[in-house]
C-alpha cells in the first residue's frame, strides 16, 4: 500500500503526517508523529529537497483530515 503525506487537524492545530492508503485511495494507517524530513548520506541533500517537494504537492491535493478525541482520522465526505 502506498505511503503520503496528509495535513490533519489536530482541534487546535494543524499538522502534516504519513499516511497509508488502500488500493482504493483512502487512509488505511498513520504514523501518530509529526512528519521529519530525512535521508541517508548517499541520497544528498537534493532527496530532502524531493521529499519536501512530495509533502507539498500531496498537501496541496488531498484534503485534510479531522482527527477524533478517541483517536481517530476521519475522512472528509
Amino acid at each position: 500500500m502506498p505511503w503520503t503525506y496528509r495535513i490533519v487537524d489536530h482541534g487546535e492545530h494543524f499538522v502534516l503526517h504519513e499516511v497509508e492508503l488502500d488500493d482504493d485511495g483512502h487512509v488505511r494507517d498513520w504514523l501518530r508523529r509529526s512528519i521529519d524530513f530525512a535521508c541517508d548520506r548517499d541520497c544528498s541533500p537534493g532527496g530532502i529537497v524531493s521529499l519536501l517537494e512530495d509533502a507539498l504537492k500531496e498537501a496541496r491535493r488531498a484534503p485534510v483530515l479531522k482527527l477524533t478525541k478517541e483517536g481517530a482520522l476521519v475522512e472528509p465526505a
